[in-house]
């Protein structure tokens, strides 16, 4: 079972992601859950869409860990 952020701490998460700031996003979602970047995303993509000024494709290009 994923361990529960805080309010606040999902909200650093969040603003991460949105941001494109994904090594620091993923650090700090291991720290605290052990979740993924991309997990986290695909959440972020269904509940809040409008936050997000690219594609996912356009997201994730050039990205590989």
């Amino acid at each position: 079972m994923r361990a529960k952020i805080a309010d606040d701490q999902r909200t650093t998460i969040d603003d991460a992601i949105v941001a494109n700031l994904k090594l620091p996003a993923i650090q700090e979602i291991r720290q605290l859950t052990g979740a993924s970047l991309a997990e986290r995303f695909a959440k972020l993509c269904l509940t809040v869409p409008e936050r997000f000024d690219c594609t996912e494709d356009e997201y994730w290009a050039g990205f590989y860990s």
